[in-house]
């Protein structure tokens, strides 16, 4: 051990040392900052629970999308003279509409033709009638292989499902919101 002797120059000889301050604690002094700290944390705390809730209500549209998705792609692929394969597309277009007009109301589960059209428009935002008037043949081509869509009319049906999909009323009333990017 060593003994602390004083500097041996006259010019630091009177030189006291300072006293170190004791280290500023990081949590509040006072009882408002914790407050608004817990009201703070509850608040993310609900708004995750609503977020949660909210994506967990709107899977079946991402579902719903993401099937649209790969029925666009494979009508983009198919040829123009394959009326089978395009009536396949178009039915499957339909059990995709079907599966989620359901799930949005039950009671629908029995529809088809006009009527389904009319609860597809009825749950449709501003209320146009895009399904019933714009596509009232295709409840038909679905039965028969000589009216099936054509090319262009399957990937416009597509489209406007795929909108309809993501643009629905029913569950955005029990889930506050919709899914903004399906």
């Amino acid at each position: 051990m060593t003994i602390h002797t004083p500097p041996q120059s006259y010019m630091l000889r009177d030189i006291v040392e300072v006293a170190v301050a004791p280290s500023v604690s990081w949590m509040p002094q006072t009882i408002g900052w914790r407050v608004v700290a817990v009201i703070a944390l509850a608040c993310a705390i609900v708004w995750s629970y609503k977020s949660l809730q909210r994506w967990w209500s709107n899977r079946y549209r991402r579902e719903a999308v993401a099937s649209l998705d790969m029925m666009l792609q494979a009508c983009k692929t198919a040829q123009e003279t394959d009326k089978v394969y395009r009536q396949q597309i178009s039915q499957d277009v339909y059990r995709v509409l079907k599966t989620v007009l359901s799930a949005v109301d039950p009671q629908t589960r029995p529809l088809y033709g006009q009527p389904f059209l009319q609860s597809l428009d009825a749950q449709s935002e501003p209320r146009l009638d895009v399904f019933a008037s714009k596509w009232s043949h295709w409840p038909q081509s679905l039965l028969v292989k000589q009216n099936a869509l054509d090319k262009t009319e399957l990937l416009a049906l597509i489209a406007d499902s795929q909108v309809w999909v993501k643009q629905h009323l029913a569950l955005a009333k029990n889930a506050q919101g919709e899914m903004s990017d399906a």
